[in-house]
């Protein structure tokens, strides 16, 4: 696994060694694979070799953001030999690369053989490249910023306390993309934020994000207030994770950048997140019953993608308490 501990560890002085200097990964796998760092220039590399000599790959090999991937052959390498190389180009990137070569890590030692860990190492490198391609190069919107500033402040604040780190992290679903931002078994959060000074409402993406779907559904709302100093920005709140809930467990903290990249936030962007947030208040709603909500069955045939707002005032009728939310968190995660 690339952590800070591995980089760490090679870039320590070494008599004699100012060039390349690299360490096996995962010794115990059949596969040749790589972590190294070019002391002098700053780079990381992530290298795979095998002694067969048939394994270039036939797609062209991918580069993008701070990165470049290329076949090459090193001098102390035997004849017949290949490698495969994937290179952080630019050090801004290292959270990307970070994530990118650890996702390579797993699926090259799921391989059965050689060819197919070649042919994994370029593929998932690729199906990166166009997803950070389809990122917006200006980094996030601000009202993304805010949706991931609330999301992190519930992962912070609620779940890491109860949860902890693993548990936490992996409740976290936002990223991928599904219906429900955090999922326990059983208990799901949908978690909105608003920085509207009156008549707050929540803004719901589609008809499924209030559908409980056979578990309890609780609606977080977060109410923030721009400042000009004093508050917490997004990278305050990030740095505050990675710091203080995530050093004890790499394995945690490697899934938690790959969460924030899948959330289109990279370390590279940070200067543009200047935006500081002070809290007003937090609100916790039992979705069920009459709860201003649209959901699939309310839809006539053909009718989809659905947007609307509800008004915080009317959600007073199902608010519960902190606490409450919190016992039920204990619940759910002492039963599973």
């Amino acid at each position: 696994m690339l952590t800070n501990a591995v980089w760490n560890k090679l870039g320590l002085p070494a008599t004699g060694s100012m060039g390349l200097v690299a360490l096996r990964l995962h010794p115990e796998s059949r596969f040749n694979i790589f972590a190294a760092l070019d002391r002098e220039s700053g780079h990381r590399f992530l290298l795979l070799k095998s002694d067969r000599p048939d394994l270039r790959p036939a797609r062209s090999l991918p580069s993008g953001r701070g990165f470049s991937t290329e076949f090459v052959r090193a001098p102390s390498d035997p004849d017949g030999s290949s490698c495969l190389q994937f290179e952080l180009t630019d050090p801004s990137h290292a959270d990307v690369f970070d994530v990118i070569g650890n996702d390579v890590l797993s699926h090259v030692l799921q391989a059965a053989d050689d060819r197919t860990a070649f042919d994994a190492f370029v593929v998932r490198i690729d199906e990166w490249q166009h997803f950070l391609d389809q990122l917006p190069h200006e980094g996030l919107s601000d009202q993304a910023q805010q949706g991931l500033f609330a999301e992190l402040w519930f992962l912070h604040r609620l779940l890491f306390p109860e949860a902890g780190p693993q548990s936490a992290v992996r409740a976290w679903a936002g990223p991928k993309a599904l219906a429900k931002d955090f999922q326990l078994r059983g208990l799901a959060f949908e978690v909105k934020a608003t920085s509207a000074k009156q008549h707050s409402r929540f803004g719901i993406s589609n008809e499924l994000q209030l559908d409980p779907r056979g578990q309890r559904l609780i609606l977080y709302g977060l109410l923030l207030e721009r400042v000009v100093a004093g508050g917490m920005s997004l990278v305050d709140l990030v740095l505050a994770i990675r710091s203080n809930l995530l050093e004890a467990d790499p394995p945690s903290a490697v899934r938690f950048s790959e969460l924030l990249l899948q959330s289109g936030y990279s370390d590279r962007d940070a200067s543009r997140y200047t935006a500081q947030f002070a809290i007003r208040s937090q609100h916790f709603f039992d979705v069920r019953g009459d709860f201003p909500r649209i959901v699939e069955s309310d839809l006539r045939r053909g009718v989809g993608d659905v947007r609307y707002s509800i008004l915080q005032s009317e959600c007073e009728q199902y608010a519960i308490t902190e606490d409450e939310v919190r016992a039920s968190m204990r619940a759910v995660l002492t039963a599973s």
